[in-house]
């Protein structure tokens, strides 16, 4: 028979003490259950461990702890928020609310949500056992983003165990105004006769081959074959992107891209170049994207708008990206060799960015459906659902995640970012390189559909 002394010592605590400790394990108890639901290898946990919710520091973690909270066990309902978060749908959904802090709230139902969902929560605190300042109505309505769901299966089916963050009232118009600017971005890049391009080549066929490819999209052309002409046409009217060459932007130690970086900050950029190499040499000036020379016209046309859609969502949601983006982000990454998650955990755990590690798609269909992802990159290298299937499921169900591509293959690149993605890497030889990919991609994620 085990030795269970540790009951006699429970019954000699209070009740406040009791309730302590049974949030406290409840917290352990959901912890091992996220974890065992990820098979990982023994490289992989030797990494970084399996973050589950809330995504906190240890020390925020212990904080959450000694705060103000309410272990209950109440009744109440949630209405999910539709996509243009304008309106929530008119059904009340029964649940059974577990805890409450100032963080957030945890809670049973018998539907399935997923992370990310956005929910308004209506319920009523008993006066009796609630002290302080913390809830003194007990009507309570709350808006809360779904941060982490636990599936388990009971005698009366399945529930769902539900850790949701509070949000407050400026944070949900940001939301509002971010899917709102969203649906306006979409609109501007299907319209494209308002969105202007700059096409500088030094070679006239070149040029004019360009020109006539962005013509027939609709986009409203310049082209130049001098450096002197473009900067006198850029300051003349307001362009969106310059589409160049390596040869000239290289002139005179990359003048151009220098001086078009100082006096146009929000000028996209996309630059032809001979290979992976030259463009990973040059991420320090921070270009949007990059043509391989021999491109044809669909590649072409599908990198001009990923790169439009990148440039109209940084300029409208600077700030927010700043302010609300840098912050409390989990990444999943989907790889199987060790060396890659070796190079890319360095940079994640440096940025003190929360990550999981998994190593085929179902695990990862498995997180992200338990967890709220804000950032994804897939190792084409993986097992499981093929990579652009994949990536096609995802972008249905959570269209908000940043998603990137590693791939050896360069050939599979427009048919990525066709499908949705925003970062397309190509392994490179150096792993040393794939270290300022990945940190380059990080920084200058951008979370558009």
């Amino acid at each position: 028979m085990q030795n269970e002394n540790w009951k006699e010592s429970l019954r000699n605590l209070a009740a406040d003490e009791l309730r302590n400790i049974r949030s406290f394990v409840d917290e352990l108890i959901q912890e091992s259950e996220a974890k065992a639901t990820i098979p990982a290898t023994a490289a992989a946990a030797e990494i970084a461990p399996v973050i589950v919710y809330p995504p906190d520091t240890p020390q925020k973690s212990g904080e959450r702890r000694t705060e103000k909270r309410f272990d209950m066990k109440i009744s109440g309902t949630c209405a999910i928020l539709d996509r243009s978060l304008n309106d929530y749908s008119n059904e009340e959904i029964p649940i059974t609310i577990k805890d409450v802090s100032q963080h957030g709230i945890r809670f049973i139902i018998n539907r399935s949500l997923l992370p990310s969902n956005h929910l308004i929560i209506k319920f009523s605190l008993s006066p009796a056992g609630v002290s302080g300042n913390l809830y003194r109505k007990p009507q309570k309505k709350i808006s809360v983003e779904v941060r982490r769901v636990l599936k388990r299966s009971t005698s009366s089916g399945e529930e769902y165990d539900i850790g949701a963050l509070s949000i407050d009232e400026d944070s949900m118009e940001k939301l509002q105004e971010e899917v709102n600017g969203i649906e306006v971005i979409k609109k501007r890049c299907k319209m494209k006769k308002d969105l202007k391009i700059m096409v500088l080549y030094t070679k006239e066929t070149q040029c004019s081959a360009i020109e006539n490819i962005l013509s027939k999209q609709g986009y409203i052309i310049f082209a130049v074959n001098q450096k002197h002409n473009a900067m006198s046409i850029l300051r003349k009217n307001k362009c969106d992107l310059l589409v160049t060459e390596f040869e000239s932007a290289k002139i005179n130690e990359y003048e151009l891209l220098k001086d078009v970086k100082t006096e146009f900050a929000d000028l996209g950029i996309i630059l032809e170049i001979d290979s992976v190499d030259t463009w990973i040499d040059l991420l320090s000036f921070r270009l949007d994207e990059y043509l391989i020379k021999g491109f044809n016209e669909r590649e072409l046309t599908i990198v001009v708008e990923v790169v439009f859609k990148k440039i109209l969502y940084k300029n409208m949601f600077r700030q927010y990206i700043e302010n609300e983006k840098r912050s409390n982000q989990n990444l999943l990454i989907v790889s199987l060799r060790d060396t890659v998650r070796k190079q890319l955990y360095e940079i994640t755990d440096q940025k003190g960015l929360n990550t999981i590690f998994v190593i085929n798609t179902e695990h990862a269909w498995n997180v992200l459906n338990m967890n709220k992802i804000d950032f994804m990159l897939l190792d084409t290298e993986i097992t499981g659902e093929e990579g652009l299937d994949f990536i096609t499921k995802v972008k249905k169900y959570f269209p908000r995640l940043s998603t990137t591509i590693l791939s050896e293959n360069i050939r599979e690149r427009s048919s990525y970012l066709m499908g949705g993605v925003d970062n397309f890497i190509v392994k490179p030889n150096d792993m040393q390189k794939l270290k300022q990919y990945w940190d380059s991609a990080i920084t200058q994620r951008y979370f558009c559909q």
